[in-house]
């Protein structure tokens, strides 16, 4: 697992300044550092209602061997998205806004359920 983190972490910023380099073909520099600061303060302002004691709660859940309410999974959710939005980038913002669209967000969290259900080793719900 630590393997994919690593390997993330070196090749998503690769891949976010090879096409903020694409884009500078197309606009100036400018626009797209105020693309990158306008993402950034969205991101900042929609995660000012989350804060860490949501995972806090998510953990304790876990702990003891329940899946979290589709709420706690939405409000993650919604705190992922404020979090890919602050970091600089073009393909983070659009995972980033994709996560804010109700039904990408709704198939999201019924992935999540199962997948922890599943995990637990818990029967499965409807």
């Amino acid at each position: 697992m630590w393997w994919i983190l690593s390997i993330l972490l070196l090749v998503v910023p690769i891949i976010e300044i090879w096409v903020l380099m694409q884009l500078t073909i197309f606009m100036p520099l400018s626009t797209i550092f105020l693309q990158c600061v306008i993402t950034t303060v969205a991101g900042l302002w929609l995660m000012h209602g989350e804060n860490f004691s949501l995972w806090t709660l998510v953990e304790s859940e876990l702990r003891n061997r329940r899946v979290p309410t589709e709420e706690i999974f939405a409000d993650l959710l919604y705190w992922c998205g404020g979090a890919l939005l602050v970091v600089p980038g073009l393909l983070t913002d659009a995972l980033g806004l994709i996560v804010f669209i109700p039904v990408v967000r709704y198939e999201s969290i019924r992935w999540l359920r199962k997948r922890i259900q599943k995990s637990l080793g818990l029967p499965p719900m409807n």
